[in-house]
């Protein structure tokens, strides 16, 4: 039984008669007439509430999302013939918040109801939900009934699929003429012909096929496509420092969400997309092929992917590469340059690789840091920090500048325009002809 706040209001004007009985000694068998009645009451609207009849049923869907609101709903079927007042709340994975976290509910005789709330998990990989719990407010309003009911579910949280498929559709910043996913070009550049249309304003002349304007009698632009069935692995790191959290995140599961947004968009384009975990070794390797077949595979080896609190050994993850690779190919790094006596390990061994295929590394901004770095230090202490953080984004601007020698690409980006500054980069590459 939980007491309600109409209860408690009733105990304490209570208070009044009992101080009363002090001065009055007449008055004891009154204020013990009204404790019982009150109780009396509160055991009556007790068991009202006790009586009304309630079964609840949580709907889940297949597949979570980390970092984003997921919608969950929980069903409470009704079979009281009278109007009733409850709150509810579901028991979440401690990793996950949930919006809003209760709520309370007007269940209309012999009815169903559904709840819905939001949940947002902070983790990838499998979970379970305990039991929904339900307050049952008494027709008297004195008395909540609590009930716990068995609904526990197992739910599995996937990288962020629903992100990276929502920007591909809306063409944000992709700079793409046809937005289908079934083919994923760059008209007017690339090598690959694709088709004729009849020419527009701003085409280039060299772009006009003249000996189609000729038989049609008006000007005819050649489109051209970037090359298909092109080698693409994505490198990514899982060692010690991609733990660490970023606008809610790790790195790591920044790393992986654009990972897959960019195979996804690399298996639609026809190329052939193969995947490294990797820290102090190589973790899982899928090496690269084509179709959906291997992104669902991609999709489940970076499913369970976790950051090892270990080192990360570049020079044996890129060894071998230099065996397994045969085929010039484009290798997207996932990585982090705050550890410079770790990163720097990768330097040499990379320039190695670049007279081969084609390295870009990709990480995200330390927002944290930069956030610190915008604020003018209030103490001592925040001055050192200051000073530490300014060093440390120095000597990765450092690091940055000798990585991207030697034929070696950089992108360092937000954690939000991470997706979208790998495939751009990824498109630009193929539509330059440079694989």
């Amino acid at each position: 039984m939980i007491p309600s706040t109409r209860l408690w209001a009733l105990l304490a004007l209570l208070s009044l008669p009992m101080m009363a009985a002090g001065f009055f000694p007449g008055m004891g068998g009154l204020v013990v007439a009204l404790d019982v009645l009150v109780i009396g009451l509160a055991a009556v609207d007790l068991a009202l509430a006790r009586r009304v009849r309630l079964a609840v049923h949580r709907h889940l869907p297949s597949k979570l999302s980390v970092g984003v609101p997921n919608r969950i709903e929980v069903q409470l079927i009704h079979r009281s013939n009278q109007a009733v007042q409850v709150r509810v709340r579901d028991d979440v994975p401690e990793a996950f918040s949930a919006t809003p976290e209760e709520a309370p509910l007007s269940l209309p005789p012999q009815s169903q109801t559904r709840w819905v709330y939001k949940v947002t998990p902070s983790k990838r990989g499998k979970f379970s939900f305990g039991d929904v719990h339900v307050r049952v407010k008494g027709p008297m309003g004195l008395v909540y009934d609590e009930r716990s009911f068995k609904e526990s579910h197992s739910a599995s949280v996937f990288p962020d699929l629903r992100g990276a498929s929502r920007l591909l559709l809306s063409g944000a910043a992709l700079d793409l003429v046809n937005l289908g996913l079934r083919q994923l070009r760059r008209d007017g550049q690339g090598s690959e012909f694709a088709r004729l249309r009849d020419y527009a304003q701003g085409d280039s002349v060299r772009e006009v096929d003249w000996k189609a304007t000729a038989r049609r009698g008006k000007p005819v632009t050649r489109v051209m496509e970037s090359e298909r069935s092109q080698s693409l692995l994505i490198c990514v790191d899982a060692g010690r420092s991609m733990a660490a959290q970023v606008d809610g995140l790790t790195k790591l599961d920044h790393a992986v969400n654009a990972a897959l947004f960019l195979a996804f968009v690399a298996v639609r384009n026809g190329d052939r997309v193969g995947l490294v975990v990797f820290a102090d070794g190589v973790k899982t390797y899928l090496p690269p092929a084509a179709g959906r077949g291997q992104y669902r595979k991609i999709v489940d080896a970076l499913y369970s992917a976790t950051p090892s609190l270990t080192y990360v050994d570049y020079l044996a993850l890129f060894k071998e590469l230099n065996v397994r690779l045969t085929r010039r190919s484009l290798l997207c790094v996932f990585t982090d340059f705050l550890d410079e006596e770790q990163a720097s390990t990768m330097i040499d061994p990379l320039h190695r690789l670049a007279r081969r295929h084609v390295p870009l590394c990709l990480s995200v901004k330390d927002t944290a840091l930069l956030g610190l770095l915008r604020q003018a230090p209030p103490g001592p202490e925040e001055a050192f920090q200051h000073a530490v953080a300014s060093e440390l984004l120095a000597d990765r601007e450092m690091l940055k500048a000798k990585v991207s020698m030697g034929g070696v690409q950089m992108i360092d980006v937000q954690p939000d325009e991470l997706s979208l500054a790998a495939v751009n980069r990824y498109l630009d590459i193929k539509a330059r002809g440079v694989l």
